[in-house]
């Protein structure tokens, strides 16, 4: 009888553990979800900014600016730096005019206008340059807040390919060359899981992670579970 009593209170013990592990996964995966919306937010925010953001014609209207502030400025500034370039090509070839043997002789207005225009080219291949650099650090930036608040480095292969694919890197792998692959077909409104050595892990019959995509077909609580399952083999909850 005691033994019985004994199983029982064991038995009991045991189930008011998991159900406590149970609520603090459910915990952290609402969370997660949550911070993946913020991102996903952010992220269409970026996209737009950069110029490569997409959206839904019917039920989005789009408004564009008459006369954008910020690139007024950047044109002003620039046009600046594109006069005081003129001024000092022309100077320049004033100088080597008058120590040409044909002196007396004016230097043609088509000529400086000709260099004129190849400095504003110059000019503006640099700003170009500098914007494109901008850009570049922008977006590193973003890829790498990304990181820190959802726990994956996500890495876009093949972009203009029909199939474009994406590697993701959890924070919590265990080893560096872990990672998941999805292809995302243009055709198709979902995303596949590709067969990586962490893919097969995870979508096994035994995996908990696998039923999110197997009969939820969420990819976001798929991550979400799989951030625990890894952050729980280094903590040890």
């Amino acid at each position: 009888m005691e033994e019985m009593k004994s199983d029982q209170n064991t038995a009991k013990s045991e189930h008011e553990r998991v159900l406590e592990k149970f609520q603090k996964l459910r915990s952290a995966l609402m969370e997660e979800r949550a911070k993946a919306e913020a991102s996903e937010a952010r992220a269409c925010q970026a996209e737009t900014l950069a110029g490569k953001g997409s959206y839904n014609a019917e039920t989005t209207r789009v408004v564009h600016l008459e006369s954008n502030p910020l690139m007024e400025a950047i044109r002003e500034k620039f046009q600046t730096e594109i006069d005081a370039l003129k001024l000092q090509l022309e100077a320049a070839q004033d100088g080597r005019a008058s120590k040409s043997p044909s002196v007396g002789t004016s230097t043609p207005a088509s000529s400086r206008g000709s260099l004129g225009s190849a400095g504003a080219d110059v000019d503006v291949q640099k700003m170009h340059t500098r914007l494109k650099e901008r850009f570049r650090m922008q977006i590193a930036l973003f890829r790498e807040g990304v990181y820190l608040l959802t726990g994956f480095k996500i890495d876009m292969i093949d972009a203009d390919s029909d199939s474009p694919q994406f590697r993701v890197r959890s924070i919590y792998g265990e080893r560096e060359g872990d990672h998941l692959m999805f292809r995302w077909p243009k055709k198709k409104q979902t995303l596949e899981i590709m067969g990586t050595e962490m893919a097969q892990l995870l979508m096994s019959a035994h995996s908990p992670c696998s039923v999110y995509i197997r009969q939820y077909n969420s990819f976001p609580a798929f991550l979400a579970s799989v951030t625990m399952q890894l952050f729980d083999q280094q903590t040890n909850i």
